[in-house]
């Protein structure tokens, strides 16, 4: 097993496909951080801009809330780069033909997909730091540069970022299993972006369409669960802080989030369930 794994950490990081991946969510992390740390650093003009021009005010947050709703950006928008690297791990294998070996060098196919899902958490943490990085530096600049509390001193502060990394690398975890899943590349990319930014999105919606529907099955969704880990998304501190809190509370009816614990338990779930099946569906086909 241990050989395995490190054959899998070899492949994981020996191509450019990881790096240029994790270049790309530097770069759009340090870009939203950068303009929401100027939104919150700015907050007072901005919200007379928006009474005088559209005759409503939007309380901004202050103080280390206020940072740590800028840094929580980073798992709001971000878990899906380490989601969509876990996946190519496993299809790049099909599509470059180099799966033929992984198998002749390790027969045992259960041990090349434990191994794969293994490595995949190194992976999803290093994706983890790079984006929190990228979302921490230049916000917390922009906030010192205005004098205002970076929360960096700030115990709770850190905490939220040990389980956002902890959030990113279980997301790669559950990208590996959709590899497994979705052989083909291209089709894993497209599964990966219409679960994650249309349909869960409108699954956790739906509660809000009809008093009669239950919410709590919603907390079990996948992207449910990985706030659940965080503590806290950019949109739930959002709505505690009173930002934009009736449109909040008109347009989600949202339960509780699962405790810690069961949220890592399900997340972790996810990823098990689409390996699972990917194993018994195409993992243990011949090839070629």
């Amino acid at each position: 097993m241990s050989r395995a794994i490190l054959a899998e950490f070899r492949k994981l990081f020996s191509t450019r496909l990881w790096w240029v991946l994790a270049l790309c969510a530097a770069g759009y992390l340090a870009l939203i951080a950068l303009g929401m740390g100027a939104v919150v650093a700015y907050g007072d003009a901005a919200s007379e801009a928006l009474d005088s021009g559209m005759g409503m005010g939007m309380p901004l947050p202050s103080g280390a809330d206020a940072a740590r709703m800028v840094y929580s950006m980073a798992g709001t928008v971000a878990y899906v780069f380490p989601l969509m690297a876990g996946a190519m791990s496993v299809t790049q294998e099909y599509r470059h033909k180099t799966i033929t070996a992984t198998f002749l060098a390790e027969p045992r196919r259960p041990v090349v997909l434990s191994a794969k899902l293994i490595a995949s958490v190194p992976m999803g943490m290093a994706y983890g730091l790079i984006c929190l990085a990228a979302t921490v530096l230049p916000a917390a600049l922009i906030l010192g540069l205005a004098h205002m509390d970076t929360g960096l001193g700030e115990a709770k502060t850190w905490i939220f970022l040990a389980r956002a990394l902890l959030d990113f690398s279980l997301w790669a975890v559950v990208g590996v299993g959709l590899g497994v899943l979705v052989r083909n590349q291209v089709a894993a990319i497209v599964v990966a972006l219409v679960i994650t930014q249309f349909l869960e999105p409108t699954l956790r919606m739906l509660p809000s369409m009809s008093s009669s529907l239950d919410a709590r099955w919603t907390t079990f969704l996948p992207g449910a669960a990985g706030d659940a880990i965080q503590g806290q998304s950019f949109y739930d501190l959002m709505q505690e802080m009173d930002l934009m809190q009736e449109m909040m509370e008109e347009l989600t009816n949202a339960p509780p989030p699962l405790p810690f614990g069961w949220a890592v338990l399900v997340l972790i779930g996810w990823g098990a369930l689409f390996a699972g099946i990917g194993y018994f569906t195409n993992f243990r086909r011949d090839v070629s």
